[in-house]
């Protein structure tokens, strides 16, 4: 897969690649069994959307921290324990017989995903010489967009076998397998980073800001209206965002790294990642409640017609990067976002949602995705500095699950009385869609804009055809 002769290293690439599909995996599959649990404790969207939230804001607050302390510690440990430990977090869920503890056991499943994620692209880096790292991560970045975008489909299809718990138990057995042997195959750090302050002040400020801002939209959604309550929540998760701004432009060592931010291929490939993902996630979630809540589709049949992301962005994605090796990542990531943008179209005009406009949406999304995510993930890291690479791929990983809980938030704030008795969100869910479309489009738009060359470019590419 990876073009090198060595089983070792070819081993190796596919243990890396289970724990990037375990941790991205798992966000997926929890937002398809969301339905399930909210009726079996009987809470609304807007209450168990926090099993998923839980698990984000944990790997936001750590990936920087834990990027940063792989560079100084053994890499090898701290990326094979977090296998262990998200395998405890996952068994502890399961056993879990009520909200607080499911709760308490998604932040540990979570800081083992963390210990994962930060180091993915490190040990890549590490395993692989220069001229096969290229490979290497466009095949990590793959299942990184596919581990994602398939947990929906995978989850509903177990839901129709089996019971929710099931879906995290069956994180033990592959973890500890990943565990033993990481354990045994990853490679010693050959040298250690020169130990540096950390920003934990940064990390708290991050977690506590956007954990504000999602309790406003919860409560904006059971209350009703803008209580004062609701203010003072929202206003004061913007202010330790702000906060968080102006003390990270303070300091060297923070979590948004002034170094790798002005580079223009990562600032605006990260800001088009947050905008691409937040659509991506505010979506999929009112998707999930309305095919089987609205429509009356089973775990299962939601779950068929939910692979179709996927499957589209699996056949696109191999092409993106075959056209980005030749041409550049201009004309795929500008097109993948024009069909995210195209996608939310069909909802958002549509006066009455069907199967077969959210089939056809979650179609378009898919192509946009295999044009976008791969290839945009690879013009972020050719662009980082190679003392930065790991803590540009934490970065990247941070970004792309700060957009999943923001686009969280705004399912919340606009479609949370999904999984209530006699709901009706036919106009704020066509808001909603209007409100990722312009996020799309605004992303196609930008990327457009930022190529001086771009009349040029694409007559060097159509005058062939």
């Amino acid at each position: 897969m990876t073009g090198t002769s060595d089983p070792k290293k070819w081993g190796i690439l596919q243990i890396i690649n289970i724990g990037t599909l375990m941790s991205t995996l798992d966000v997926g599959i929890v937002n398809v069994s969301l339905p399930t649990m909210a009726k079996e404790f009987s809470v609304p969207l807007a209450q168990i959307q926090w099993v998923a939230t839980a698990y984000l804001l944990t790997m936001v607050a750590l990936l920087p921290f834990l990027g940063k302390l792989s560079d100084i510690w053994d890499r090898k440990k701290i990326y094979s324990y977090g296998f262990l430990v998200f395998s405890i977090g996952s068994l502890c869920v399961a056993l879990s017989h009520g909200i607080v503890s499911i709760l308490l056991a998604r932040g540990l499943q979570g800081i083992g995903a963390t210990m994962i994620m930060a180091n993915s692209q490190a040990m890549l880096r590490q395993v692989f010489p220069d001229h096969e790292i290229g490979r290497a991560l466009g095949v990590n970045a793959i299942v990184i967009a596919a581990g994602t975008l398939a947990g929906p489909a995978v989850g509903g299809l177990l839901l129709t076998f089996v019971h929710w718990t099931w879906l995290f138990m069956i994180n033990v057995p592959i973890g500890l397998a990943a565990f033993l042997l990481g354990w045994r195959w990853f490679p010693q750090a050959k040298s250690r980073g020169t130990r540096t302050a950390f920003d934990i002040a940064g990390s708290f400020l991050l977690a506590a800001g956007t954990c504000m801002l999602m309790l406003a939209s919860e409560a904006s959604e059971q209350g009703g209206g803008f209580t004062p309550s609701i203010v003072f929540e929202g206003g004061a998760g913007l202010a330790l965002l702000v906060i968080l701004w102006f003390y990270e432009r303070r300091i060297s060592y923070g979590i948004l790294d002034r170094e790798l931010f002005s580079q223009p291929k990562i600032a605006l490939g990260n800001t088009s990642a947050f905008f691409i993902n937040m659509a991506q996630t505010a979506t999929m979630i009112p998707i999930t409640f309305y095919l089987q809540e609205q429509l009356g589709f089973s775990a299962g049949v939601t779950g068929m017609l939910l692979i179709l992301q996927p499957l589209l962005m699996g056949i696109v994605a191999p092409f993106a990067g075959w056209f980005r090796d030749r041409h550049g990542g201009f004309v795929p990531v500008t097109v993948g976002a024009l069909f995210c943008a195209a996608s939310m179209l069909l909802i958002a005009c549509s006066q009455q949602v069907t199967a077969i406009s959210v089939s056809l949406q979650l179609v378009l999304f898919g192509i946009g995705m295999g044009l976008f995510h791969a290839t945009n993930n690879a013009e972020i890291m050719s662009a980082s500095p190679e003392a930065k690479i790991s803590l540009t791929g934490s970065l990247l990983a941070m970004i792309r699950y700060l957009g999943q809980i923001a686009g969280i938030g705004l399912a919340t704030l606009l479609v949370g009385s999904m999984g209530k008795a006699g709901a009706t969100v036919g106009v704020p869910l066509q808001i909603l869609f209007w409100i990722c479309f312009l996020c799309c489009l605004g992303v196609a738009i930008v990327r457009w804009m930022s190529l001086p060359n771009r009349f040029l470019l694409f007559q060097k590419i159509i005058r062939p055809w």
